[in-house]
């Protein structure tokens, strides 16, 4: 999702920038301003995608609690009590 929104983004800046050297003799294009401000929208959009994806990736295993199975032995199995 955050390429795809760079891609579009870098897309919409480069067409602003076209926009802008074709109506170099009028000093502004209504057309080059929509898209320089789509870019800038996507742009800033991208960058809230990727801290937002940054903030939710699940953590690393080493890092969870290595208590559990605690009751188990090292085999995975339980290890058996006293004969009755």
């Amino acid at each position: 999702m955050r390429i795809f929104l760079g891609v579009l983004s870098a897309l919409s800046l480069l067409l602003a920038a076209r926009r802008f050297s074709l109506s170099e003799n009028t000093g502004y294009d209504m057309g080059a301003l929509f898209f320089l401000l789509i870019g800038i929208q996507l742009l800033i959009a991208a960058a809230l995608v990727n801290e937002h994806q940054q903030d939710h990736r699940p953590k690393s295993p080493a890092s969870t609690d290595k208590g559990e199975g605690k009751e188990s032995g090292p085999s995975g199995k339980q290890e058996p009590g006293p004969p009755r």
